[in-house]
Protein backbone atom coordinates (compact mmCIF):
# COMPACT_ATOMS: atom_id res chain seq x y z
CA UNK A 1 0.00 0.00 0.00
CA UNK A 2 1.66 3.13 -0.92
CA UNK A 3 2.21 6.12 1.66
CA UNK A 4 -0.87 8.34 0.21
CA UNK A 5 -3.10 5.68 0.80
CA UNK A 6 -2.16 5.34 4.19
CA UNK A 7 -2.39 8.92 4.50
CA UNK A 8 -5.65 8.90 2.95
CA UNK A 9 -7.12 5.16 4.64
CA UNK A 10 -5.99 7.16 8.70
CA UNK A 11 -8.24 10.49 7.60
CA UNK A 12 -11.18 8.73 6.46
CA UNK A 13 -10.28 6.15 9.98
CA UNK A 14 -10.24 9.58 11.86
CA UNK A 15 -13.38 11.14 10.60
CA UNK A 16 -15.26 7.74 11.35
CA UNK A 17 -14.62 7.70 14.82
CA UNK A 18 -15.32 11.48 14.91
CA UNK A 19 -19.35 9.76 13.89
CA UNK A 20 -18.80 7.26 15.48
CA UNK A 21 -18.37 10.06 19.23
CA UNK A 22 -20.93 11.90 17.75
CA UNK A 23 -23.15 8.96 17.48
CA UNK A 24 -22.06 7.55 20.61
CA UNK A 25 -22.04 11.31 22.42
CA UNK A 26 -24.57 13.44 20.92
CA UNK A 27 -23.75 15.75 23.78
CA UNK A 28 -20.34 15.64 22.91
CA UNK A 29 -20.79 16.40 19.22
CA UNK A 30 -23.40 19.26 20.19
CA UNK A 31 -20.13 20.97 22.53
CA UNK A 32 -17.92 20.51 19.58
CA UNK A 33 -19.86 22.64 16.82
CA UNK A 34 -21.39 24.92 19.47
CA UNK A 35 -24.81 24.24 19.12
CA UNK A 36 -27.61 23.99 21.78
CA UNK A 37 -31.08 22.44 21.60
CA UNK A 38 -33.78 24.28 21.15
CA UNK A 39 -34.77 26.11 25.16
CA UNK A 40 -38.30 25.93 24.56
CA UNK A 41 -39.38 23.04 27.75
CA UNK A 42 -42.26 21.96 24.49
CA UNK A 43 -39.55 20.71 22.01
CA UNK A 44 -36.97 18.88 24.14
CA UNK A 45 -34.26 17.09 22.88
CA UNK A 46 -32.23 17.59 19.41
CA UNK A 47 -29.59 14.64 20.14
CA UNK A 48 -31.44 12.81 16.95
CA UNK A 49 -30.29 14.83 14.75
CA UNK A 50 -26.69 14.91 16.24
CA UNK A 51 -26.59 10.73 16.02
CA UNK A 52 -27.93 10.98 12.35
CA UNK A 53 -25.56 13.63 11.07
CA UNK A 54 -22.54 13.98 12.99
CA UNK A 55 -22.63 10.41 13.87
CA UNK A 56 -24.31 7.88 11.63
CA UNK A 57 -24.17 9.99 8.34
CA UNK A 58 -20.18 10.81 9.01
CA UNK A 59 -19.72 7.40 10.48
CA UNK A 60 -20.83 5.53 7.65
CA UNK A 61 -19.78 7.69 4.81
CA UNK A 62 -15.85 7.47 5.67
CA UNK A 63 -16.26 3.84 6.78
CA UNK A 64 -17.49 2.54 3.62
CA UNK A 65 -14.83 5.20 1.39
CA UNK A 66 -12.02 3.26 3.63
CA UNK A 67 -13.22 -0.53 3.06
CA UNK A 68 -12.98 0.88 -0.67
CA UNK A 69 -9.44 2.80 -0.29
CA UNK A 70 -8.20 -0.57 1.45
CA UNK A 71 -9.58 -3.17 -1.66
CA UNK A 72 -6.47 -4.26 -2.94
CA UNK A 73 -8.03 -5.58 -6.21
CA UNK A 74 -9.82 -2.20 -7.14
CA UNK A 75 -7.61 -0.06 -8.79
CA UNK A 76 -7.09 3.83 -7.83
CA UNK A 77 -8.65 5.30 -10.54
CA UNK A 78 -11.83 3.31 -8.67
CA UNK A 79 -11.15 4.54 -5.65
CA UNK A 80 -10.40 8.33 -6.65
CA UNK A 81 -14.24 8.25 -7.50
CA UNK A 82 -14.94 6.90 -3.91
CA UNK A 83 -12.50 10.14 -1.74
CA UNK A 84 -12.94 12.45 -4.24
CA UNK A 85 -16.15 13.90 -3.01
CA UNK A 86 -15.32 13.36 0.48
CA UNK A 87 -12.19 15.45 0.57
CA UNK A 88 -13.51 17.97 -1.88
CA UNK A 89 -16.07 18.51 1.14
CA UNK A 90 -13.72 18.85 4.14
CA UNK A 91 -11.46 21.03 1.89
CA UNK A 92 -14.83 23.04 1.34
CA UNK A 93 -15.93 22.87 4.87
CA UNK A 94 -12.57 24.53 5.91
CA UNK A 95 -13.07 27.49 3.03
CA UNK A 96 -16.09 27.85 4.73
CA UNK A 97 -15.25 28.36 8.22
CA UNK A 98 -12.39 30.77 6.67
CA UNK A 99 -14.78 32.67 5.75
CA UNK A 100 -16.96 32.66 8.34
CA UNK A 101 -14.03 34.01 10.77
CA UNK A 102 -13.50 36.71 8.36
CA UNK A 103 -17.05 37.77 7.31
CA UNK A 104 -19.47 36.63 10.29
CA UNK A 105 -17.16 38.87 13.28
CA UNK A 106 -20.16 40.61 14.50
CA UNK A 107 -22.04 37.41 15.11
CA UNK A 108 -19.49 34.80 16.01
CA UNK A 109 -19.87 35.60 19.54
CA UNK A 110 -15.94 34.80 19.58
CA UNK A 111 -13.67 32.71 17.27
CA UNK A 112 -13.56 29.60 19.81
CA UNK A 113 -11.81 26.66 17.75
CA UNK A 114 -12.73 28.06 14.29
CA UNK A 115 -8.84 28.88 13.68
CA UNK A 116 -8.44 25.20 15.10
CA UNK A 117 -11.16 23.88 12.72
CA UNK A 118 -10.10 25.57 9.60
CA UNK A 119 -6.51 23.83 9.43
CA UNK A 120 -7.89 20.41 10.54
CA UNK A 121 -10.69 20.67 7.76
CA UNK A 122 -7.88 21.48 5.51
CA UNK A 123 -5.65 18.81 6.22
CA UNK A 124 -8.40 16.17 6.31
CA UNK A 125 -9.55 17.20 2.73
CA UNK A 126 -5.78 16.95 1.24
CA UNK A 127 -5.42 13.88 3.41
CA UNK A 128 -8.42 12.01 2.24
CA UNK A 129 -7.53 13.25 -0.95
CA UNK A 130 -4.06 12.23 -0.97
CA UNK A 131 -4.13 9.50 -3.37
CA UNK A 132 -5.14 12.04 -6.14
CA UNK A 133 -1.83 13.40 -5.73
CA UNK A 134 -0.07 10.37 -6.33
CA UNK A 135 -1.53 10.12 -9.99
CA UNK A 136 -0.30 13.36 -10.57
CA UNK A 137 2.62 12.46 -9.30
CA UNK A 138 2.64 8.85 -10.86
Amino acid sequence: MSVYLIVSAVALLFCALLGLGSLLSPGWAAGVVRLQADPDPERPGGFSEFRATYGGLLLMLHATALIVLVQPELGLDYKVFTIFPLAAAWFGAGLGRTASLLLDQSTNRAPGLIPVWIPLELVLGLAIGAPILQLGAG
